[in-house]
C-alpha cells in the first residue's frame, strides 16, 4: 500500500513516517511512504501517474493549500479511490472538506492511535475491496477502477489492460493471478489469453463474444460450458 505525507512541517512528516514504520514492524506489513513539503510537488507526481492509496494532507501549505489539492484530486482528476486524511492546526476547516469526501480530519498535535485507526481502515478497504486494479508501470504505481476495465489480455510476461475509455495499460501480473482474484467479481476467462468483464459483453454466441469496444473474442472449446454458466449467472444477478 502506498502512502504520501504532504506537510511543510518536517517534524510532523518525521512523526508520521516513524509511526508508519512502527506499524510495518508491529503488523508485518509493507506500507511504502513518500514525503512532500508542498502541494505543487505532490501534484506533479500525481499528474505523472504516481499512485497513492492514502494521503495525509496538511491544509495550511504555502501557495496551493491542501483543500485546493484535494478538490483537484476529486473533481479535476476523478481520483475517487484515494483516501484523504486532512491535518491542520486549526478546526475551522471542517465545513470546507465535505466536497472532497475525506476519510478523516485530525487536529495537530496528531495522536498515534488516530493515525493507526485510519491506516487500519484503509488497509481493510484496499485489501478486501475489488473497486480498483492497482499495478506498476515503468516504475510508477498506478490504478484503474475495476468497473472501467473491459478486458485483460495476456501479453508476453504480463497483461494488457483495456479500459472503456480506450486506454491500454500494461501490468506485470500474470493472467492466472488476475483470474484467481477477479473471476468471482464479474470477470470470466473465456479464452486462455483473455479475462473479460461480463458487464461489457454486447453480443454472445456459443463460439465467441463481442465486447462493447467492438473486439470479438473466441471462446475456447474447453471453456464454452463454463462460460455459458458464468454468463447466465451474471445476467441473473444483474436482473
Amino acid at each position: 500500500m502506498n502512502i504520501a505525507i504532504c506537510d511543510d512541517d518536517k517534524g510532523v512528516c518525521s512523526q508520521l513516517e516513524g509511526w508508519i514504520e512502527q506499524y510495518n514492524y508491529e503488523n508485518a506489513t509493507r506500507l511504502y511512504v513518500d514525503v512532500y513539503h508542498s502541494a505543487e510537488t505532490l501534484q506533479q507526481q500525481l499528474q505523472s501517474g504516481q499512485w497513492y492509496d492514502m494521503l495525509f494532507l496538511d491544509i495550511e501549505l504555502p501557495q496551493k493549500n491542501g483543500i485546493e489539492l484535494g478538490q483537484m484530486i476529486r473533481s479535476a482528476w476523478k481520483m475517487d479511490l484515494i483516501y484523504l486524511v486532512f491535518i491542520s492546526g486549526k478546526s475551522n476547516y471542517c465545513m470546507d472538506l465535505f466536497d472532497v469526501h475525506p476519510l478523516n480530519f485530525h487536529l495537530k498535535p496528531l495522536k498515534h492511535k488516530d493515525v493507526v485507526k485510519d491506516i487500519d481502515l484503509v488497509r481493510e478497504r484496499v485489501n478486501t475491496g475489488t473497486l480498483a486494479f492497482r499495478y506498476r508501470e515503468d516504475g510508477v504505481y498506478k490504478s484503474v477502477c475495476l468497473k472501467d476495465v473491459v478486458y485483460f489480455v495476456g501479453a508476453g510476461k504480463g497483461v494488457e489492460v483495456h479500459c472503456k475509455d480506450g486506454r491500454v495499460a500494461f501490468a506485470g501480473n500474470s493472467l492466472q493471478q488476475l483470474c484467481d482474484i477477479y473471476e468471482k467479481h464479474g470477470f470470466s476467462r473465456c479464452h486462455k489469453s483473455y479475462l473479460i468483464n461480463l458487464n461489457y459483453v454486447s453480443e454472445y454466441s456459443m463460439s465467441k463474444v463481442k465486447m462493447s469496444d467492438g473486439k470479438e473474442i473466441i471462446i475456447g472449446k474447453s471453456r464454452r460450458k463454463q462460460f455459458k454458466d458464468e454468463f447466465i449467472n451474471h445476467e441473473l444477478m444483474e436482473d
